[in-house]
């Protein structure tokens, strides 16, 4: 039996890494699918940034609704719909020609669709079946299963465009996502039984207002906002304006995707180390060193050489500090709140990492046409990472169990 359980944990480990990681494979691109894009629309570099930064609020804003719905609904439902929204919007953005339609399908279909992919959709989608002690343990894999998006996926997108055009590479990306179709719903027939018994306990009690008022209630929850607004300006520097950055540094597009690559690699080590040393330390001191790390990082694109051994060291180094904020920051919350309402806490503490990554987003638009450059993004971001160190190195109370009602 005990054999039996372990090799199910397995598969619908390695299931949700699936699903997560090809999800992440849409989300961490737009960067290289803006070149393509700007070529086919005839819409410009800003406008693009645009729809990627209100993006980026959709993803955030819409966690905490699909949040909701997984809780009347299941997590397994949501990723559904996460599917043929995703597909849509891959389908049609290359179809656009003008700012209205591109701002529909790329700037708020596509990344909601990809918000039914989320972390905490997924983890809450395979907790039922491994309890709540292995899914901490496991929600540092599950995380790093985001690199694969980028360690696969990147060098691949940015061929298909180079050979084919942006819509073949859109139209090809969307094909994993009907290969989706049964993982989900074996697992959706794996949690059924734990799924109804959650869902039986929440039908009377289920308020989004009481959640979020006893999560705002919370010291530690109003730091970790903080510093996950931060994560997330520093994140959409990588994912929307670091492949054009290296070009603009004079890096040739075929070695600016690997560095992609490498940074794909290095957040899967990231992250499963940080899911690691969160068992061992206090989840706070390590959720502090990431932060401090990418201040670190960002002196570097300030002060030395833009030269290809620094793309990939930089990016590598990125890759560490970048998803290993999740597994921290998201077992702080479970811990405090209990894993059937991390999806909605932890969607709304997102909202925060968005709107972080809209400015980032927009802003770079605005520097590149204003012909300032990149140095500003990083000056901010050096600013804002000590910030969240600060922030996070004082929460106190990491690792206390204080499940609200």
């Amino acid at each position: 039996m005990k054999r039996n359980n372990l090799i199910q944990m397995i598969i619908i480990v390695a299931a949700a890494c699936i699903v997560h990681g090809v999800m992440q494979g849409v989300h961490d691109n737009y960067g290289i699918m803006m070149n393509g894009l700007t070529c086919v629309t005839g819409i410009d570099y800003a406008s693009v940034s645009f729809c990627i930064a209100v993006g980026a609020l959709v993803y955030g804003f819409a966690q905490s609704f699909l949040g909701m719905i997984a809780l009347k609904r299941s997590s397994t439902f949501v990723i559904m719909l996460g599917i043929v929204f995703t597909v849509l919007g891959l389908v049609m953005t290359p179809l656009c020609r003008e700012f209205f339609s591109l701002f529909l399908f790329f700037g708020l279909i596509l990344p909601f669709g990809t918000t039914g992919f989320c972390f905490g959709i997924v983890m809450g989608a395979i907790t039922p079946v491994l309890g709540e002690k292995r899914a901490a343990f496991v929600s540092g894999i599950i995380q790093a299963s985001a690199g694969i998006g980028d360690a696969l996926m990147s060098p691949g997108l940015e061929a298909l465009i180079s050979r084919f055009g942006i819509r073949a590479a859109m139209n090809t990306l969307s094909i994993p996502f009907f290969f989706m179709i049964p993982i989900v719903v074996w697992i959706a027939s794996m949690n059924k039984k734990a799924t109804a018994a959650v869902q039986k306990r929440n039908e009377k009690q289920i308020s989004l207002f009481v959640i979020l008022k006893d999560a705002f209630q919370d010291r530690d929850y109003r730091l970790i906002l903080v510093g996950f607004a931060t994560c997330g300006f520093n994140m959409s520097i990588i994912e929307s304006h670091l492949f054009s950055q290296f070009r603009f540094y004079g890096i040739a597009g075929t070695t600016a995707s690997l560095t992609l690559t490498v940074y794909g690699i290095a957040t899967m080590i990231g992250a499963a180390g940080a899911g690691f040393l969160g068992v061992r330390y206090r989840m706070k001191n390590v959720l502090g060193c990431v932060y401090a790390i990418r201040v670190l990082i960002s002196l570097g694109f300030l002060f030395l050489q833009k030269s290809v051994p620094f793309a990939f060291i930089a990016t590598a180094l990125l890759g560490l500090s970048g998803d290993s904020t999740v597994p921290p920051t998201s077992g702080i919350i479970s811990r405090k709140f209990g894993a059937e309402k991390m999806a909605v806490i932890y969607g709304f503490a997102l909202i925060g990492h968005q709107v972080g990554a809209f400015f980032s987003s927009y802003l770079g638009g605005v520097l590149v046409r204003e012909g300032l450059g990149y140095t500003p993004l990083w000056i901010i971001n050096m600013c804002l990472a000590a910030i969240a160190a600060a922030a996070s190195f004082s929460i106190r109370n990491d690792n206390l169990t204080v499940h609200s009602s």
